[in-house]
């Protein structure tokens, strides 16, 4: 009897083995397939929100972490991967990038909207006025009229040109160390230590100096990391 269960025990053990394995290799081919997407498709918001999740289910968040944000980079009104952040920054007990106003007005209306808004606000408005300019009734209501689509066309072109996700977060990186690194008071590994950093950390560049880079956090502390810590949210950017 004893024989039968240890046979079936073992048995047992190896079946789950087996299905371990396969579960891994199906998660691995997963973040293949996703990457494989973003390589034929091109960049897309959509395309790293999948290769995030894909990194998530593989056990890897601080891969799931960045790619998640890079999925916010291309479309902040993605909610899937804010809720999705958010919720994998707090298991992994690491901060969220801070909120600045470009994120509030995201939050509201896409950046490319309020470029092409502003864009044609600003061009009818100059025709507008280069049509009182040349008309024999000039009529002051009209001029005003031009001059008003000119100034709020040329606002809210600006305001969607700064707060375009890809410009706003050009300086931000994450730390992708499995460790996690120290900002440092200074750009050697025998300056003290600030604080440390775990992986998946945000944290803003000031100035790339080759093997370090003087970063900023969102509380205001400044200080220098390894370079080779730290990667790009912005895809194809480079320290």
């Amino acid at each position: 009897m004893r024989r039968l269960t240890a046979i079936a025990l073992a048995g047992l053990f190896l079946v789950t083995v087996q299905a371990q394995e396969e579960s891994a290799g199906s998660q691995s081919e997963a973040i293949k397939d996703a990457e494989r997407a973003l390589t034929v498709e091109g960049p897309s918001a959509e395309g790293y929100f999948n290769l995030g999740l894909a990194f998530q289910k593989n056990d890897q968040p601080v891969e799931a972490l960045l790619n998640y944000q890079r999925a916010l980079v291309l479309d902040p009104g993605l909610k899937a991967a804010r809720n999705a952040m958010s919720a994998l920054a707090a298991k992994q007990h690491v901060p969220l990038p801070p909120r600045t106003w470009q994120d509030d007005i995201t939050a509201f209306v896409h950046p490319e909207v309020l470029v092409a808004v502003g864009s044609t606000l600003t061009w009818v408005g100059m025709f507008v006025l280069l049509f009182t300019m040349f008309s024999s009734r000039r009529k002051s209501w009209v001029t005003g009229l031009g001059v008003v689509a000119v100034l709020v066309g040329s606002l809210s072109f600006a305001t969607g040109w700064v707060s375009d996700p890809r410009l706003a977060n050009g300086s931000l990186a994450m730390v992708m160390a499995k460790d996690g690194t120290e900002l440092r008071t200074a750009p050697t590994n025998g300056s003290s230590p600030i604080v440390s950093l775990p992986a998946g950390s945000p944290v803003g560049v000031l100035s790339p100096r080759g093997p370090w880079t003087y970063v900023a956090l969102g509380g205001g502390a400044k200080g220098w990391v390894p370079t080779d810590t730290l990667q790009p949210v912005v895809p194809g950017e480079t320290l």
